[in-house]
């Protein structure tokens, strides 16, 4: 199957209401942010769990080659069915013919490029966007600190990379 969107569970998910979420990045450096939520192990009456904020989710990429942000957000997401499924939350697209994409266009100059050139596609599901990059891995810590000293922290690497 094609594109086949899985949950990932990394006991964080984005906040519904106002996500937050913020890119940086550099030609060596992604990183995303975002208001983070986790679950309260609480069921609510609508079945799902309740939830309560966790800080700043910090998430950064190793050798992201590629991302995309912005479009679509949770109303016209819901309706691609692409992304049908897709609540607030963190998932890989396995079998990504994104991949397939940009693997067949780095053989143009590259034609021993192999099929793992690019390892995972991952996708970010917000209220007013959707944040998607094609990376090797990624690791996620939640920071509880004002996001003003969080934000200049990143910038800060972002900076030190130039130099």
């Amino acid at each position: 199957m094609i594109d086949e969107i899985v949950e990932l569970d990394f006991g964080i998910t984005p906040e519904a209401a106002v996500s937050g979420a913020v890119v940086v990045q550099t030609e060596r450096m992604t990183i995303l942010t975002f208001n983070g939520m986790r679950s309260t192990g609480k069921l609510s009456p609508h079945g799902g769990p309740y939830r309560e904020a966790a800080g700043t989710a910090v998430v950064e990429f190793q050798r992201c080659v590629l991302t995309r942000f912005g479009h679509p957000n949770d109303e016209a997401r819901w309706k691609i069915p692409k992304y049908a499924d897709c609540s607030y939350g963190i998932y890989e697209v396995k079998n990504s013919s994104w991949i397939k994409e940009v693997v067949a266009a780095n053989r143009y100059s590259f034609p021993a490029t192999t099929d793992d050139y690019v390892r995972r596609h991952f996708l970010f599901a917000f209220h007013d966007s959707t944040f998607e990059c094609l990376a090797d891995n990624l690791s996620i810590c939640v920071v509880e600190q004002p996001y003003h000293e969080v934000f200049a922290g990143i910038t800060s690497r972002a900076l030190d990379e130039r130099e």
